[in-house]
């Protein structure tokens, strides 16, 4: 039996990142959850959930490239708060896509870090 990966909000709080890094990656999440209008409240729980006192960072945001050794943990912290609100809506899939790309990730990487998180959903579901 394999076992499963360490809770998304434990991957985050190991990664050890530095308080601006921090508020760039909730400013990113909070970007995805408002790509399809008001955030819903099972985003803005989850979000609270992934960065645990998030709010109250006093620092700037860093610049994007800080994030790219952290690129594929915070495109699957964004997938994961797509999907919060039980769709995953066009806009959403755009704004990830495009931070995706900015981050130096093809359709292809992005495409297979989906199917990931789709199939990590799909397994707590059946659990």
């Amino acid at each position: 039996m394999a076992s499963r990966p360490p809770r998304l909000s434990r991957r985050i709080a190991d990664a050890g990142l530095a308080p601006e890094v921090r508020r760039r990656f909730l400013d990113e999440l909070r970007r995805v959850a408002a790509a399809d209008g008001p955030v819903e409240e099972a985003e803005f729980s989850l979000i609270e959930r992934l960065l645990p006192g998030a709010d109250t960072i006093q620092a700037e945001p860093a610049e994007l490239q800080s994030l790219w050794p952290h690129s594929e943990l915070l495109l699957t912290a964004c997938v994961f708060v797509a999907v919060a609100d039980g769709e995953y809506g066009v806009e959403e899939a755009r704004t990830i896509s495009d931070l995706a790309h900015r981050l130096g990730l093809s359709a292809h990487q992005l495409g297979a870090l989906e199917a990931r998180v789709f199939g990590e959903l799909q397994a707590r579901a059946d659990a």
